[in-house]
C-alpha cells in the first residue's frame, strides 16, 4: 500500500522513541519519532518524516501551537513524506483567537508539501479550531472515531478523507482544496453538517461502496470549480444530499453540479430534493 494509505506497524517499530507527559517550553523537533506516553505539544513544533503516537498514548496540542511538517521526499513521488500518525488519541483543541495550525515547513509552501495527520485504530480524537493547510490530505480518519469542529482546511490536495469510521464534521470551512471531502463508507457512520464547502476543485468525492449512513445536512456547498459532488467510478449506490444549499434554487443548475447518474448511467444518483432555498446562516467556523 502507498504512503497515502495506513502505514504498517513495521515502519513504526524502527522509529526513535520520544515523548513527554507535560508541555515543553520552546521549540520541539520530532525526527521520525514515536510518542509512547502522554505528551503535550505547545509553541513551535517541527515534524520530519513519520512520527507515530502509539496506542495508549494521548497527544494534547495546546491553543496557538504551530506544527510544521518539514519537506523530505524519500521516494521521489513529489509528495512530502512528513506526517503524524495517531494510533492512540489526539486532542487538538484550539481557540477561535488562538487556533492550532498544521502547515508546511517550507518558506514557499505548496499543496502536497506533507502527507497527513492520520488517525487510525483510535477512539474519541478531537480537532477544534485547527487550520490544516498544504498537505496531501489534511486529516485522514480510518477505523476510528473522531470529532472535527470549527476547523479550516485550505490548499490541500484533499481536505479530509475517511473510511470505516464514526466521525462528526461540523462547522468547518473547506476552501481552495483539490478535493474538499473524500470518503468510502465501508460501514461508517458520519455526520457532515453546517460546513462551508466552497471554491474547491471538487466538493464531495464519494469514491466507492458508500451509502447514506453518511449524513450531509445544512451545508453550504457552492462554487466548486468542476463539480459540487463527484461520484467515483465504482460508486453505484444512490446517496442522500437533501437539505443542503447549492448556491442556487434553480433545479437545472443544481443537477449540473453533480457527476452522477445524470452524467454516467452506471453510477448512483445524488438525491438532492428538497434543497434549501437560501444559504445556511450558522454555517462554517463559528
Amino acid at each position: 500500500m502507498s504512503k497515502k494509505s495506513i502505514r504498517s506497524g513495521a515502519l513504526a517499530a524502527l522509529l526513535l522513541a520520544l515523548g513527554s507527559s507535560a508541555a515543553t517550553a520552546g521549540p520541539q523537533d520530532y525526527v521520525k519519532g514515536v510518542v509512547r506516553e502522554d505528551a503535550t505539544w505547545s509553541g513551535e513544533v517541527t515534524v520530519t518524516g513519520q512520527t507515530v503516537v502509539k496506542k495508549g498514548a494521548i497527544l494534547t496540542i495546546l491553543p496557538g501551537t504551530t506544527v510544521r511538517f518539514l519537506w523530505i521526499d524519500e521516494d521521489g513521488d513529489g509528495i512530502g513524506d512528513s506526517e503524524l500518525n495517531v494510533e492512540g488519541r489526539i486532542i487538538a483543541r484550539g481557540e477561535k483567537a488562538k487556533p492550532i495550525t498544521f502547515t508546511s515547513g517550507r518558506s514557499a509552501p505548496q499543496m502536497k508539501d506533507w502527507t497527513y495527520v492520520m488517525v487510525s485504530t483510535s477512539k474519541d480524537s478531537v480537532f477544534e479550531y485547527c487550520t490544516i493547510e498544504y498537505a496531501f490530505t489534511g486529516i485522514q480518519v480510518h477505523y476510528s472515531s473522531a470529532t472535527v469542529r470549527n476547523c479550516l482546511f485550505r490548499r490541500n490536495f484533499e481536505g479530509m478523507r475517511f473510511s470505516t469510521t464514526a466521525v462528526d464534521i461540523l462547522n468547518c470551512d473547506f476552501i481552495g482544496n483539490n478535493y474538499a471531502l473524500r470518503f468510502e463508507v465501508n460501514g461508517s457512520r458520519a455526520t457532515v453538517a453546517r460546513n462551508r464547502i466552497e471554491g474547491n476543485r471538487y466538493g464531495i468525492f464519494p469514491v466507492q461502496r458508500s451509502t447514506s449512513t453518511v449524513k450531509f445536512e445544512q451545508n453550504n456547498i457552492t462554487g466548486n470549480a468542476e463539480f459540487q459532488v463527484y461520484f467515483g467510478d465504482s460508486q453505484r449506490a444512490d446517496l442522500d444530499f437533501r437539505g443542503n444549499w447549492w448556491g442556487t434554487a434553480d433545479p437545472a443548475a443544481i443537477v449540473a453540479g453533480f457527476f452522477d447518474k445524470t452524467k454516467d448511467p452506471v453510477l448512483g444518483r445524488a438525491l438532492w430534493e428538497p434543497a434549501l432555498q437560501a444559504p445556511v446562516v450558522a454555517c462554517g467556523i463559528q
